[in-house]
């Protein structure tokens, strides 16, 4: 067979004479070998590596994902330098803090539920990516409105992992050579002058497997800080009144800020589509989603143990409350975890910038972009600012919980809660006691939204004027 034209985008076979189908036939060939293999690469992954597009075969001759990779796949989405974070999140609200992650388990299951729906509910076919999901169900506008949801709201996850660069690079330069003593602000440049190589790079696949690493790491951490207790008691180099537990049980002033740590914590549904349409059984995808939760959840649970530990001391990163020797082998290993996942984590969003540019024909000849050059080819101007914007928001807000905070109670709800029940409701067939559920979910993800924007606004404010509305948010 040979390999005929068609329209940008897509990749049709044409087939000998012989086995055409006869002149009569309306239509397209309808054997699934013969459809158009689609290369919207835009959103294909979150962590994954981008495809190499030359040569891409048929869903059907692709190796598809069997059950416990998917659940490997949304785990390693969901797990990532947040859990330093997590006991920060118990800190804010006290020592019920538990109960948000159990209460975010439920709407964040409950979300990626409705996300599924919405993707198997074209009949005859599987929408492929959470951007495609939001065109077919709204319009062009829904795809551009999921696509560049999804675009701040992993650049402002890229700036919290620069963020936790530049505090782990301060924290182990006593142990550098020649007496080296630089600025956060320093190594946060060396880092992204150090890092932008990996971004201008066109195949991942390598970072991508390196990257796993990573998963082990981050799932450590809580029993490091547990078994380091056991071993070494907090009490024997803190004084008593640094780490009691002081305050009501539940602070629910502070409920709208602990949920923007929470949010992000479970941020992980624009990878589901993809996932979903990589499986094998897609039928089975529900069931791996709840292990997946499930088992998140367990060890999000397991890394609030530190706020129990170190009371009213506990650190935005909770390494910092480690013994000094442990803070340097923690910190070691998130350095490189983070070397490694920056250039995955940002990808989704180079891929979105660049088609945009390429279809825009002033940005065409402004970056010098050749129209012939395939598309997944790296414009690297693109790429050089994008790093660069991340770098400044990571200046201009150096404060990781407030970052991650930032970012999740409006960024991370809109994309992993608001969007799935705005699409479901296209959908129109749920009974009522459905119908309610979602339009509940969807009205107090919005309040918390806009309530955590405002007292993050604030905690900004107060952050640069010395009045530090709450406590180590600013450290």
């Amino acid at each position: 067979s040979t390999y005929s034209q068609a329209p940008e985008g897509t990749l049709c076979v044409e087939l000998p004479h012989h086995h055409r189908p006869p002149p009569t036939a309306p239509g397209p060939p309808r054997h699934a070998d013969h459809m158009p293999v689609q290369t919207d690469a835009d959103y294909r992954s979150l962590e994954a590596p981008v495809a190499n597009l030359e040569g891409v075969k048929d869903r059907s001759q692709r190796t598809k994902l069997g059950f416990w990779q998917v659940v490997f796949m949304v785990s390693n989405g969901m797990i990532g330098p947040v859990i330093l974070v997590v006991p920060y999140s118990f800190f804010l609200v006290g020592i019920h803090g538990w109960t948000m992650y159990v209460f975010a388990f439920f709407m964040f299951w409950f979300t990626g539920h409705l996300l599924y729906k919405a993707q198997i509910s074209q009949e005859g076919r599987l929408i492929p990516t959470f951007p495609e999901i939001g065109g077919a169900l709204i319009g062009p506008k829904g795809r551009d409105v999921v696509g560049g949801s999804i675009t701040i709201e992993l650049l402002g996850l890229c700036s919290a992992f620069v963020v936790i660069i530049g505090d782990n690079l301060v924290k182990v330069q006593p142990l550098l050579p020649f007496g080296v003593e630089l600025s956060k602000a320093t190594w946060i440049l060396i880092f992204a002058i150090g890092v932008t190589p990996s971004v201008l790079m066109q195949n991942y696949t390598l970072l991508a497997e390196m990257s796993k690493i990573g998963v082990l790491v981050c799932f450590s951490i809580p029993c490091l800080v547990i078994l380091t207790h056991l071993v070494y008691p907090a009490a024997t180099y803190m004084e008593p009144h640094e780490i009691a537990i002081e305050g009501p049980s539940f602070q629910w002033e502070n409920l709208p800020l602990a949920m923007g740590i929470v949010s992000v914590a479970y941020t992980t549904h624009a990878v589901f589509p993809t996932v979903v349409a990589e499986m094998k059984d897609v039928k089975e995808f529900p069931k791996a989603l709840e292990i997946s939760f499930g088992v998140v959840t367990l060890f999000y649970l397991l890394a609030g143990a530190g706020f129990y530990i170190y009371g009213k001391a506990t650190d935005p990163q909770i390494t910092f409350n480690l013994p000094e020797r442990m803070q340097y082998v923690v910190s070691y290993a998130i350095i490189i975890t983070i070397c490694l996942k920056f250039a995955l984590m940002i990808n989704p969003v180079v891929l979105f910038v660049e088609k945009t540019c390429r279809n825009n024909g002033r940005l065409v000849s402004l970056l010098c972009i050749d129209p012939k050059s395939p598309e997944g080819t790296p414009i690297k101007p693109v790429r050089i600012v994008l790093v660069a914007s991340c770098v400044l928001a990571a200046l201009l807000i150096p404060y990781i919980a407030l970052i991650h905070s930032v970012v999740g109670v409006f960024w991370s709800t809109f994309v992993c809660v608001v969007l799935p029940c705005v699409l479901a409701l296209q959908l129109r067939n749920w009974l009522p006691i459905q119908y309610a559920a979602i339009w509940g979910l969807l009205g107090l993800s919005t309040v918390m939204m806009f309530t955590g924007l405002y007292q993050n606004i604030l905690q900004i404010k107060s952050c640069y004027d010395g009045t530090n509305a709450y406590e180590n948010m600013c450290n």
